[in-house]
């Protein structure tokens, strides 16, 4: 009798982020290296990545970020604890450090990651294959995944 069947799935992230990096990714899904991809909304690409996703028929997840570049949600018009002064977030460790020490409003937490969803949304026109968090945000107390990840 066979033993069960295994799926490796290797799913390449940060999609989006640049269209030099987002080439390698396609090459790699092309090539069947990779198995999926995880798309950065407020990368600098993410327009062009979402086409290409669409184009190759790339399974695509949401590549949730606290951490890098500027917010898509409300927090990019204004005050808000998940930003600099220069309206930029945190970045990894300043988020980490602002979690730790209890400097973060999760709802405002909650209200990015349902403005990246939306915008996964807008650029892909349907739900993410997954969820995954940039620069492991998703691990840390208080930057859970809300309940619809």
């Amino acid at each position: 009798m066979a033993g069960p069947r295994v799926r490796l799935v290797v799913t390449a992230d940060d999609f989006g982020y640049c269209p030099r990096r987002d080439e390698g990714i396609v090459e790699a899904f092309l090539a069947g290296a990779v198995t999926s991809v995880s798309l950065l909304v407020n990368g600098a690409a993410a327009e062009s990545a979402a086409d290409l996703a669409r184009r190759h028929k790339i399974p695509t997840g949401l590549h949730a970020n606290l951490s890098e570049g500027r917010p898509v949600g409300p927090a990019r018009l204004g005050d808000s604890s998940l930003l600099s002064p220069e309206g930029f977030f945190l970045g990894k460790m300043g988020f980490r450090e602002a979690v730790t020490t209890g400097g973060v409003a999760l709802p405002q937490v909650r209200e990015e990651l349902e403005a990246q969803l939306i915008r996964f949304r807008e650029l892909l026109g349907g739900d993410p294959t997954h969820v995954d968090g940039h620069q492991h945000v998703h691990v840390l107390p208080g930057g859970r995944m809300p309940s619809w990840a």
